[in-house]
């Protein structure tokens, strides 16, 4: 049975009592310049792709670099944000650096919250603007050969969870994807003892049916290693301070263990949501993930 109005908003409560953390963070960071100065060299496009059921229209932000090289990569990215928060101007950030480094195509999934539909909505969404995208290549001049997604936090369930349908479906070709601190477990947080935001994340996720949570495209860490066999390569970025660290270092040793090239990066003095949040290590993981869109084709 669905959550009901009452059931969320009880939730929702838990999740802005809990938010202070993000929002102190927000408010005390200094932003580079520089950072700041790489939306100048990108040109941005928002678009609503016009996707049927099991998926809904959903929201795109395209960054395509000023000084695009011929037969550029492309780099599809998924937010994180506990699947309740929308893509914000942190990812326009990061999506801007990132197309600019590679001399390519940055396309953002505004996927649809938890708020709007649970599990498959997303998932749904984001595995079908990689087919999409895949269909773009010739027309925008970029390299279907080139073609890399990632995520961070629950973003990096998506990019998991496509992998691992897109392993057997074969419905576009993925050189890379890239875990950032990716929410591999979100069963975890709905058994005794979890953090009531995390439970609060997940529960909305599942829309209320935990059973749904062990589901491998809900959680991957639930997947076979049959399911795991034929991913593309991976790099998972790994922070010190961060409750999913185990599971993402037992994740990349499953995969690596099925044959899947596999790297991971730990950066010790970092949080959760690092990368995007610029805390920590966060240029240097950035660094690391451009390296990695550089070199990854197929």
């Amino acid at each position: 049975m669905a959550l009901t109005h009452e059931e969320k908003e009880t939730l929702r409560a838990v999740i802005d009592r809990t938010s202070g953390h993000r929002e102190t963070g927000a408010a005390t960071r200094v932003v580079p310049e520089e950072y700041k100065a790489f939306q100048e060299q990108v040109e941005r496009k928002e678009l609503t792709l016009p996707l049927e059921a099991p998926a809904a229209p959903v929201r795109l932000v395209i960054s395509t670099a000023k000084e695009k090289a011929e037969k550029c990569p492309v780099h599809v990215n998924m937010h994180g944000g506990g699947f309740v928060y929308p893509q914000d101007p942190d990812d326009d950030m990061y999506c801007a650096h990132i197309a600019a480094a590679t001399h390519g195509i940055v396309v953002d999934i505004d996927y649809a919250t938890s708020w709007e539909g649970p599990f498959p909505l997303a998932f749904e969404q984001c595995y079908a603007v990689m087919k999409w995208v895949y269909a773009q290549c010739e027309a925008w001049g970029a390299d279907p050969d080139r073609i890399s997604m990632g995520g961070h936090s629950a973003g990096g369930t998506l990019v998991a969870a496509i992998s691992l349908r897109n392993a057997v479906k074969q419905d576009f070709p993925v050189c890379l994807q890239v875990l950032d601190y990716a929410a591999l477990d979100n069963n975890n947080a709905v058994q005794p003892g979890g953090n009531e935001r995390s439970r609060a994340f997940s529960t909305l996720y599942c829309g209320g049916d935990f059973r749904v949570l062990k589901l491998p495209f809900c959680s991957p860490c639930f997947a076979t290693d049959e399911m795991l066999k034929n991913n593309p390569t991976t790099l998972v970025i790994n922070a010190g301070h961060c409750p999913f660290r185990e599971v993402n270092e037992t994740y990349a040793m499953r995969l690596a263990a099925v044959g899947c090239e596999v790297t991971i990066q730990e950066y010790l003095e970092s949080p959760h949501g690092f990368t995007v949040r610029m805390a920590g290590q966060w240029q240097q993981a950035q660094q690391r993930i451009i390296r990695a869109i550089r070199e990854a084709h197929l």
